[in-house]
């Protein structure tokens, strides 16, 4: 039992030494989003290469050099974890590994008899490197979140597309030391509910051509978020309309960004006076990799020149999951030096 807490404590310190060296706490709190995950590994200078690996999730070489792989046959979430494990494997000095999904699915705070102690410090190292206690309180904060909320489904799951983990990770570290926002039960309830099930709830009526796709709920507390997901991912825009006083948002830079507007809705009144509002809710979605700054405004019909009420803006990279060859960070380097 000592060896598994010290493996653990070992990896949770080389995770945040990590964070240090590169800012990261800093840049997330100012600007939003996750983890930079295939950045990190690059920065590092260890070589990152994505395969459709047979029978594996990641591998890692530490001769002649470090190298790192990571399939191409799963989703990003994945991807970034296993990422995660293998820069672990390489901070901690470990011996070379091949990784399939057994060794990755298994919880860094298991005490199994026989448990590796190599792989258990490089899920630890993965699991406080991408969720760190500090991250959820960044978006906790964001998004007003509370520990109760986190009991809903629905919530738990957006906070997992926030910080990029698989929403099975994201639930269950809701209840590790130095987040500990949920107990036993709420988390065995939290996993009694499959993703799916929380994508139909989001989408209403609408269903999409497969189900592995997230769906994001976006809403003013994102206003200048940085939205980081995959390039066939939906999202469902909450956004309050006072089109009592005459003014409606105006979806046309969603036609002009690549993203099809699928459903769209208002809900309401919020209450019986004049000039209250309603909530406009737009399902949209982009089939192709892009990435850019999205400005929605809510406007006057009649004074499409004049001033927004309102504006909704969002920064958006929509480029996974990563594809065979160099990372795209790694890519985003070499044309820098040219």
């Amino acid at each position: 039992m000592a060896d598994v807490r010290g493996a653990i404590l070992k990896a949770r310190r080389e995770a945040a030494r990590v964070h240090r060296e590169l800012g990261m706490r800093e840049r997330v709190e100012k600007d939003g989003g996750r983890i930079d995950v295939f950045g990190t590994i690059v920065s590092c200078g260890i070589p990152l290469l994505f395969k459709p690996l047979e029978g594996l999730l990641g591998v890692f070489i530490d001769e002649p050099m470090p190298g790192v792989m990571v399939t191409t046959k799963r989703g990003l979430a994945i991807q970034r974890f296993t990422g995660a494990h293998e820069l672990g494997h390489s901070r901690l000095g470990h011996r070379p590994s091949l990784d399939d999904e057994p060794t990755l699915a298994r919880s860094p705070f298991a005490t199994a008899p026989g448990y590796d102690q190599q792989e258990l410090e490089a899920n630890a190292f993965a699991t406080e490197f991408m969720l760190p206690p500090w991250l959820f309180a960044a978006h906790f904060a964001r998004q007003g979140w509370t520990g109760a909320i986190m009991t809903d489904p629905i919530a738990a799951y957006q906070l997992s597309l926030r910080t990029g983990a698989s929403y099975e990770a994201t639930c269950r570290s809701l209840m590790r030391p130095g987040v500990s926002v949920i107990d036993r039960s709420a988390l065995d309830n939290l996993l009694k509910v499959q993703p799916k099930a929380i994508k139909k709830a989001l989408l209403g009526e609408h269903e999409p051509p497969d189900w592995w796709r997230d769906v994001w709920l976006l809403t003013e507390k994102d206003e200048g978020a940085v939205i980081e997901g995959s390039r066939s991912d939906l999202f469902v825009l909450k956004l309050k309309e006072h089109s009592g006083s005459g003014y409606v948002w105006t979806f046309d830079e969603l036609n002009e960004a690549g993203f099809a507007i699928v459903r769209d809705e208002r809900e309401g009144p919020d209450g019986d006076t004049i000039g209250g509002h309603v909530t406009r809710s737009i399902t949209t979605q982009s089939e192709t990799r892009q990435q850019g700054r999205l400005t929605l405004a809510e406007r006057r019909p009649w004074m499409a020149d004049g001033p927004p009420l309102c504006a909704f803006r969002v920064q958006y990279d929509l480029r996974g999951p990563e594809d065979e060859g160099l990372s795209q960070a790694e890519r985003r380097l070499l044309l820098e030096a040219a």
